[in-house]
């Protein structure tokens, strides 16, 4: 039993004088057997790396192009959107108009960068208001109880060639309802505090006006219609609202008054 003990132990010396020699085992830790490396396994993933770095790149790129593409097609098409709103703006056009008024006609369309004509295109227009001596209106439509309007047009007058007046009216705001702007009930226009500017009333009102008109001295005045259902008679109440702004921008006065609509449509002129 010693002797094959001896013979053990001579056999383990052996071995562990194999691995030193050949630097599988470390010196300081012989009973730790270091793992081989696979054969080129650094190699490859060292390529693996590097070809997954390229791919992460090229994806960063790919995102980068992709997002400054979508941005400038956003730019595009809401510049396209803001040109085609500020050409059918009626309401931009018939303020930069009264900014050129008791200026030749001629001088204020160029001022405004607009072209007006001496009739309407619509017969309706041409009836209804008979004594204006140009007029602008939108290439969009709108229709009011069937009859087909501009959405908006502007109306001047002169005197010499001068303008004196200019007249918007926004006929699209009547296309749901030729009775105006559909409320829950009466609005007193008396609560609005004399003394405040257009968008203080408009804001307190929150009504857009149906016709505004430039006038002399800076001054204007905007009319606005809503409706409502009366509750005892279960009829529709129509109002307007006429408020004049002076010189320094300021209300100066604001009023309405009921309309029977439906009575001068139902009215018979033999009766």
């Amino acid at each position: 039993m010693a002797k094959q003990s001896k013979t053990d132990e001579i056999s383990m010396e052996e071995y562990f004088n194999a691995g030193l020699a050949d630097g599988s085992v470390e010196p300081n830790n012989p009973f730790e057997v270091a793992e081989q490396p696979a054969k080129h396994s650094g190699k490859r993933v060292k390529l693996k790396k590097e070809g997954g770095g390229k791919k992460r790149t090229f994806n960063g790129k790919r995102i980068i192009v992709l997002a400054v593409a979508a941005a400038l097609l956003l730019a595009i098409l809401g510049t396209m959107l803001l040109i085609m709103k500020r050409k059918n703006d009626g309401a931009r056009y018939a303020r930069k108009l009264s900014e050129s008024i008791g200026m030749p006609l001629v001088n204020a369309k160029k001022n405004a960068g607009i072209e007006t004509d001496t009739q309407s295109r619509f017969a309706t227009l041409n009836q209804l208001y008979a004594s204006f001596q140009a007029i602008a209106e939108s290439r969009k439509t709108c229709r009011i109880q069937g009859v087909k309007l501009p959405e908006w047009a502007i109306f001047c007058n002169t005197s010499a060639d001068e303008l004196t007046n200019v007249t918007y009216y926004n006929y699209e705001v009547l296309e749901k309802n030729v009775f105006g702007t559909v409320r829950k009930s009466y609005q007193d226009p008396h609560l609005v505090s004399i003394g405040s500017t257009v968008e203080q009333v408009e804001d307190q009102l929150d009504l857009v006006p149906y016709r505004i008109q430039y006038l002399q001295g800076q001054t204007q005045r905007r009319e606005y219609r809503y409706c409502y259902i009366d509750r005892e008679t279960d009829d529709i109440v129509a109002y307007v609202i006429t408020a004049i702004w002076d010189e320094s921008g300021l209300l100066s006065n604001i009023e309405d008054s009921r309309k029977n609509y439906i009575g001068s449509l139902l009215a018979s002129p033999d009766l």
